[in-house]
């Protein structure tokens, strides 16, 4: 992997990193250039600290061999989510997941929790809408 982001960069130094600040720091906003395509399941860090090591490793080293794993440049998008979400752009990214209950209305109507002016033969007004 060192070798083709040094390929791609032009820079003999550069080098992946593991370390999340490291890896949004070095190779994201200095390099420009993301890794896309690790495993959601896989934690990014380095390979010697990563569970089921050699399950994974080979599983990592085949999926750089297809090309599936593989890097991009950054887009302007993702130097933004860099600074403002770096969460979101670490290879294997994982949205924290919560459980969400929905909000029923008592009358169990889908329309029940609308404001007048927007349910089926309400008129509608500016006052109605905005509450």
């Amino acid at each position: 992997m060192n070798t083709t982001l040094r390929e791609l960069t032009g820079n003999r130094r550069a080098s992946l990193r593991y370390l999340e600040h490291c890896y949004i720091e070095r190779v994201v906003l200095t390099l420009k250039y993301k890794l896309v395509g690790w495993p959601k399941d896989i934690p990014y860090r380095r390979f010697g600290n990563i569970p089921r090591r050699e399950q994974s490793l080979r599983r990592l080293l085949a999926l750089w061999d297809s090309g599936e794993l593989h890097f991009e440049p950054v887009t302007a998008n993702d130097r933004i989510a860099a600074k403002l979400h770096p969460e979101t752009i670490i290879p294997g990214y994982r949205p924290a997941t919560r459980e969400v209950e929905p909000v029923v209305s008592p009358a169990d109507s889908s329309t029940a929790l609308l404001p007048q002016a927007l349910r089926p033969g309400g008129e509608p007004s500016v006052s109605g809408i905005l509450g």
